[in-house]
């Protein structure tokens, strides 16, 4: 949707869930236009898009006059010093132990790699994985969920461009969310079945993804994607 397009209100009914959707080329601006959809149920997702760095040691004498007994008498007998010892064979460095990831963590990868493989299976390149856009993806779903609201737009007015940009990612591309899905798997069938949400997922020019999940509210569990070009 081109910075000249205007905005139309679209009632969809999808299967029980409660839709937004938004596109944008990256060359005009950062503009948002949304179409929605809503339900009875307590399922929502939505979505949001735009497009295109030393003293020499003195020996003892022994005289002629000393016998090989008395000079067996007077010399110490030797000794082993520490440095003669042999030095204690190191102990092995104990094995990396792998950090154990939190249920959050294993739900948002799951959600991140179901992604990428609809967008295999759709013909687009993978998409990678960027700190940045997980951090502004946590943020908001935490957001959401901390003060029970469901919606891009945050309660102090910032957009997801705003999030993603204050978190040092410098071109924001889209963004999802959704409330309700109880796991990875209903939550990305939620968004593929959703014109809007799919074409985030299948835009084969953005190049990067962060997930975040966020559990509380009335929802319950909140959802968000942030995609990056």
């Amino acid at each position: 949707m081109s910075r000249t397009s205007t905005a139309l209100p679209v009632v969809l009914a999808v299967a029980g869930l409660a839709l937004v959707g938004c596109g944008d080329s990256p060359q005009a601006g950062r503009a948002a236009a949304q179409v929605t959809a809503t339900a009875t149920t307590n399922v929502r997702t939505t979505s949001h898009s735009e497009t295109p760095p030393t003293t020499p040691a003195t020996t003892p004498a022994v005289t002629p006059a000393d016998t090989a007994a008395e000079v067996a008498a007077t010399t110490p007998a030797p000794t082993t010093t520490s440095a003669e010892r042999p030095a204690p064979a190191p102990e092995p460095a104990p094995e990396p132990v792998a950090p154990v990831k939190t249920e959050v963590e294993v739900a948002e990868a799951e959600v991140f790699n179901l992604t990428n493989a609809e967008r295999t299976a759709n013909g687009c390149p993978a998409l990678g994985v960027d700190e940045r856009l997980d951090q502004a993806a946590r943020g908001h779903s935490a957001d959401m969920a901390a003060q029970n609201y469901f919606d891009h737009k945050s309660k102090d007015g910032r957009t997801f461009v705003d999030r993603i940009r204050a978190a040092g990612h410098p071109a924001p591309g889209a963004e999802n969310i959704a409330a309700g899905q109880r796991t990875p798997k209903s939550v990305v069938k939620g968004w593929m079945e959703s014109p809007g949400h799919r074409a985030n997922i299948l835009n084969c020019k953005l190049k990067t993804l962060g997930v975040g999940m966020a559990r509380g509210g009335s929802y319950g569990v909140y959802w968000t994607q942030a995609f990056g070009w």
